[in-house]
């Protein structure tokens, strides 16, 4: 049995080979397409965000079109968790191509952090659109311009900037230290 990846290390050694981790916001389709990954959107139930289908042939992202594209977004990245951390999911028959297929789904449950997959992919999302090292970049150059910016500005822009909801960067500057819980 093989140790388990470290979601944020995966997540900044792939943005670094695919040399996508210089430009914001994080170009997530680029990289579901540099790992050879068809992203399809469709409106889903409210509460289902994304589901990951892994066949033989191809792999497939689908996404929820009714929700925020900062959702969206969040919900590529995670399943691209799912798979670039190699979890498995239900395994289900498809009868038109006979062929098997491993499916990840992402809903409501997954953002309460209950599961170890579901907390490892939502770390690799993190990283993934919001990377450490360009957040402590970011907040060093907007605090050094607007030294009198409340944390919920900072949130507000910053969550612009890496086109990400503001309650996934307040999450983030959160863990890593530049907000207080609140």
């Amino acid at each position: 049995m093989s140790a388990p990846k470290n979601p944020e290390a995966e997540a900044t050694a792939l943005l670094s080979r695919l040399k996508l981790d210089k430009n914001l916001p994080i170009r997530v389709e680029s990289v579901a397409k540099a790992l050879g990954v068809d992203i399809k959107y469709e409106p889903f139930d409210e509460d289902l965000s994304g589901v990951l289908v892994k066949e033989p042939a191809r792999t497939v992202i689908g996404v929820n079109s009714s929700h925020a594209i900062t959702r969206q977004r969040f919900t590529i990245a995670h399943e691209l968790g799912h798979l670039v951390l190699g979890h498995n999911g239900d395994l289900f028959i498809d009868k038109t191509l006979r062929s098997q297929a491993v499916v990840v789904r992402r809903d409501g449950k997954s953002s309460l952090g209950m599961d170890a997959d579901e907390i490892q992919a939502n770390g690799f999302a993190a990283e993934l659109l919001m990377p450490k090292q360009v957040i402590a970049q970011k907040v060093a150059k907007t605090l050094e311009k607007k030294s009198k910016l409340t944390p919920d500005k900072l949130v507000q822009e910053l969550a612009a900037t890496f086109r990400v909801s503001q309650q996934a960067m307040e999450y983030r500057l959160t863990n890593l230290g530049y907000l207080i819980p609140s």
